[in-house]
């Protein structure tokens, strides 16, 4: 398997999350990275340790999560996620492109946005015995192997549109000069109420809050990772209005302020501290 070189984002206080658990995240195989992202593994052992609650900031993603006795397909989130991780296991993850499981799900991806799916629902028969098989893989390799041909079996023709609009999600979080819905609708060549009923239907959000759940990620990994960056100058570069507006954005969603976050971020660091 071919792993993700890139850093995670999403991951809340991540110094603190690295000495509580392993992550390790995987390419898919070709016939699949149109729909597909990546694998992703949480493996921990906190045996004889306290219960570690871990937060992330989601993205605009379908997740389908195996774990034992709580396998399910996850839709797109508004809000935090938090996980409380005790004693031992591991849990593998099919994190697929924003657009992407549209083309398995067969139903507009806002019917599945805040909410969770049995597997059988999209899956059919196919999902009977999957968790167990999965997770009764040797390594993180063995239980990717398992779980992708589940995926394959569902998957049809991909549409254009599910293409294209991944290419603009992408788009956004690559370019930072996409600050607002018209930014994007210049580089795509769409207009803007084209654009919100395409990212309805294939992401289950709407163009804007896609835009601004990007700049929020990169101020939660630039502030997690300890950046001296000025609060007022970051706030600029996403293309807030001002600091305040920023500040108040960046609480409003993961709960502190920017500079409480960082200062958060840099005690567990330091410390390992548990989240609370």
């Amino acid at each position: 398997m071919r792993p993700v070189t890139a850093a995670p984002k999403g991951v809340l206080a991540p110094g603190a999350a690295a000495q509580r658990f392993r992550l390790g995240r995987y390419l898919p195989a070709e016939d699949l990275a149109a729909v597909v992202e990546h694998y992703w593994v949480v493996a921990w052992d906190l045996t004889g340790q306290p219960p570690y609650i871990q937060r992330t900031l989601p993205y605009p993603a379908v997740n389908l999560v195996f774990e034992r006795g709580r396998t399910a397909i996850y839709g797109p989130m508004h809000g935090i996620f938090a996980y409380e991780l005790q004693g031992a296991g591991r849990v593998l993850g099919i994190r697929f492109r924003p657009a992407g499981f549209r083309a398995l799900l067969g139903a507009p991806l806002t019917t599945l946005v805040d909410r969770t799916l049995d597997l059988a629902a999209v899956f059919g028969t196919a999902a009977e015995g999957a968790e167990a098989a999965v997770l009764a893989a040797e390594d993180d390799a063995g239980m990717v192997a398992v779980a992708e041909p589940l995926v394959r079996q569902r998957l049809m023709d991909v549409p254009a549109t599910v293409v294209e609009i991944n290419r603009l999600v992408a788009l956004v979080e690559a370019d930072r000069d996409i600050l607002r819905v018209d930014d994007l609708v210049a580089r795509c060549g769409l207009g803007v109420r084209a654009l919100q009923r395409l990212f309805a239907d294939l992401v289950g959000m709407t163009p804007k809050w896609v835009i601004r759940r990007a700049r929020l990620h990169e101020a939660a990994h630039r502030l997690g990772q300890g950046e001296a960056v000025d609060l007022t100058t970051l706030a600029q570069d996403l293309g807030y209005f001002d600091h305040a507006h920023f500040t108040q954005d960046f609480k409003q969603v993961i709960g502190q302020s920017p500079s409480a976050y960082r200062e958060a971020c840099a005690r567990k660091n330091d410390s390992g501290d548990s989240q609370e």
